[in-house]
């Protein structure tokens, strides 16, 4: 199967999931075609997967069917809203809709100063680099053994290993700046990297001064059983995870807080959370 036809049964299995009915119309709208070849699509696709749809005559639509099933990952929400999307050469698509994201502003990030740090990571390779931060506001030569990447939602970190505190940091990629230049071979590799190998779970639960209606509604959103969600994540991204959750502080009122680390997980994680 080629890599065209395996995204258009992609946008075709993604439709009938969200949407819950798919026709020749919309693989039209989609890919610019004409009505016989959209219908000859479809049948391919029925024809692979025959057990996917059902045709309904008075919707003059194939709907999902109880038994609908694929190996493709077409269960996120995002990527639906992505394939519907209509591309740059069509301004405006019938399938399209109005989803927004609300956009923070851009850390001042550069290839030229990624492009080191990607070589690093590549190569267990040690960096000799300039890097500003808070309490040291001018930058400072730095020589770190990266190697990962994290993203917090809102910006961008490098894992690595700092010879000058000889300890594993978080170091925000936009802070990087001057040339570059390469140290030889990493002395420390990620494998020792302790809070990086280790996994921890983290349990929450809606906040209890809530009433227990309330409860139910946060439960629900974040897909919670018998009134708990767990996140497994690593342990040198815990901090990371609070933020995004909006947890990393306790708020006045129960509305605002809505969910709450559980008391054992609490004590559990906090050797993980800055101090």
């Amino acid at each position: 199967m080629t890599k065209s036809i395996n995204a258009r049964f992609h946008f075709i299995e993604q439709l009938i999931w969200w949407e819950g009915q798919i026709n020749a119309t919309h693989l039209m709208d989609k890919y610019d075609i004409t009505r016989t070849h959209a219908t000859n699509l479809l049948k391919e696709y029925r024809q692979q997967y025959p057990d996917n749809l059902n045709y309904d005559q008075s919707a003059k639509a194939f709907l999902l069917s109880d038994n609908f099933s694929t190996k493709a990952q077409h269960r996120d929400f995002a990527d639906y809203l992505n394939v519907v999307a209509p591309s740059r050469a069509k301004s405006h698509s019938k399938l399209s809709l109005c989803a927004l994201e609300v956009e923070a502003p851009l850390r001042n990030i550069h290839a030229e100063q990624v492009r080191p740090i990607l070589k690093a990571i590549r190569e267990n390779l040690a960096l000799d680099i300039g890097y500003i931060s808070l309490s040291s506001p001018d930058y400072l030569d730095r020589i770190i053994e990266p190697h990962a990447l994290i993203f917090d939602g809102l910006r961008w970190h490098v894992r690595a290993y700092c010879r000058k505190n000889e300890s594993f940091r978080d170091f925000t990629l936009s802070r990087f700046k001057g040339e570059a230049e390469f140290e030889g071979k990493a002395t420390v590799l990620a494998e020792q990297d302790e809070k990086w190998q280790t996994f921890v779970d983290v349990v929450i639960q809606p906040d209890p001064r809530l009433t227990p209606k309330q409860q139910e509604i946060i439960a629900n959103d974040f897909q919670m059983k018998n009134g708990i969600k767990t996140i497994s994540t690593r342990a040198a991204l815990v901090n990371y995870l609070l933020l995004r959750l909006r947890i990393d502080g306790y708020k006045n009122t129960p509305e605002e807080q809505q969910i709450i680390l559980t008391p054992e997980c609490q004590k559990r994680i906090s050797q993980y959370l800055p101090k």
